[in-house]
């Protein structure tokens, strides 16, 4: 009897523990939805493309994402996101030459 009603407080326990750490990690997900945003997905793209090949996507002016100010239209990533691709050797203005291919977006 003893042995039952100790494997059933720590089920508790663990039940106990299991729900305070989702509550915290939950809510503390929430604000790394950034992460996914169509102009970070953008930016992601751009800097590795840039950063792989010194050159922009090959579709990034083509409208492929819902247009925040009108979700009736599409907007390409060159709408959502300003970005420049220095390949390597080039000079970016203010910093000097760029040593490998880089890309700086705004």
């Amino acid at each position: 009897m003893r042995l039952s009603l100790e494997l059933v407080v720590i089920a508790i326990v663990i039940l106990v523990v299991a729900l305070v750490v989702l509550t915290i990690f939950g809510t503390g997900i929430m604000p790394f939805g950034w992460f996914s945003s169509t102009k970070n997905l953008c930016i992601n793209q751009f800097t590795s493309s840039c950063q792989t090949t010194g050159q922009v996507p090959s579709d990034w002016g083509v409208p492929k994402y819902t247009d925040p100010s009108d979700p009736s239209k599409k907007i390409a990533c060159s709408g959502l996101a300003t970005c420049t691709c220095y390949p390597a050797g080039t000079d970016i203005p203010n910093r000097g030459k760029a040593i490998v291919n880089t890309a700086i977006c705004t």
